[in-house]
């Protein structure tokens, strides 16, 4: 168990400045984004534990089960205290709900691709969940294969995948977090605009 740890803390080590700056842009982008204190806690909290798991996954290709379970329980303490502060009686109820059916929907494309997906983008889906508020998981489950086709494009474009005899993989992990704190951020006007859109 500990050397699960002390291999994940050396990986960050490995690349603490580029974690900090990815995490004090994204930090910069909340404050000036948001309008709601609840909003902003949940999104900061979020961003500490997905922005390195995400740089991670671009530079290793691995997600840790680890750092995706102590996100799952960040967020239903957060949950839990949002709950007690505001008087929301179901808030952790939510919460586990949002995990959870963020995590089954990943579930079902792990099956459905055949090991082209990593079981730890389905763990952290599942920490994820816990953040986004439940009528948005519907919404983040549509951005991350939005947003992770429209990266396989440019990634094709550039000529990262000119090699035929090795297959390029891409990770997911950075994409479920873009679209997890899109959600989280913007889910009410992107809902709005979808909505008023047909």
């Amino acid at each position: 168990m500990a050397a699960g740890s002390r291999e994940i803390c050396g990986q960050l080590l490995r690349h603490r400045r580029l974690v900090l700056a990815v995490i004090v842009a994204v930090l910069m982008y909340e404050l000036v984004c948001t309008e709601y204190a609840d909003v902003l806690c949940r999104a900061v909290v979020c961003t500490l534990f997905a922005v390195p798991a995400a740089v991670l996954d671009s530079i290793y290709g691995k997600l840790y089960h680890r750092l995706s379970f102590c996100m799952a329980a960040s967020g239903l303490l957060l949950a839990l205290a949002q709950g007690m502060m505001w008087g929301e009686t179901g808030s952790v109820f939510w919460s586990m709900a949002g995990g959870s059916l963020f995590c089954l929907l990943m579930l079902i494309v792990f099956v459905l691709s055949r090991g082209s997906m990593g079981f730890g983008d389905v763990c952290f889906s599942a920490g994820l969940g816990t953040f986004i508020p439940f009528e948005y998981i519907p919404l983040a489950f549509f951005l991350t294969f939005m947003l992770g086709g429209g990266g396989a494009v440019l990634v094709y474009v550039a000529g990262a995948a000119r090699i035929r005899e090795q297959a390029y993989r891409m990770p997911l992990g950075p994409f479920l977090a873009a679209a997890c704190l899109l959600s989280i951020l913007h889910g009410r006007e992107l809902m709005g605009w979808y909505t008023g859109a047909w």
